[in-house]
């Protein structure tokens, strides 16, 4: 009975372990879209403009304006919710691939046992 467990696990880490690697090969050569974890909101910034502001206002608010258009071309939102999936999937298949191993280390010591 131990041996059949023991081959039943190796087997199972073993096809997990060749799944992560499958699925991340597809995922980091662009044959398969990445997982989407983290999405991209398609709200749109409203700001009200107060009246009579005073020039020192303005200048700031126009400083910040031109910094925030300056950092939205240098890393576009698409560009970053890219990068959180594509880390994402990274932590999520490393997860994947320690437990994998693990069950097919613990099929190769029952395997062990009963010899």
């Amino acid at each position: 009975m131990k041996k059949i467990f023991g081959w039943v696990l190796l087997v199972i880490g073993v096809l997990i372990i060749i799944w992560v690697i499958w699925t991340s090969f597809e995922i980091f050569t662009a044959q398969r879209p990445v997982y989407e974890i983290f999405k991209l909101s398609t709200t749109q910034d409203v700001s009200l403009k107060k009246e009579g502001g005073s020039i020192e206002t303005e200048t700031q608010e126009e400083i910040q304006q031109i910094i925030k258009e300056q950092f939205q071309e240098m890393f576009p939102p698409e560009f970053l919710i890219k990068l959180f999936n594509l880390m994402s999937w990274s932590i999520f298949a490393i997860i994947l691939f320690m437990g994998g191993e693990k069950l097919a280390v613990i099929g190769i010591r029952l395997l062990k046992i009963n010899d």
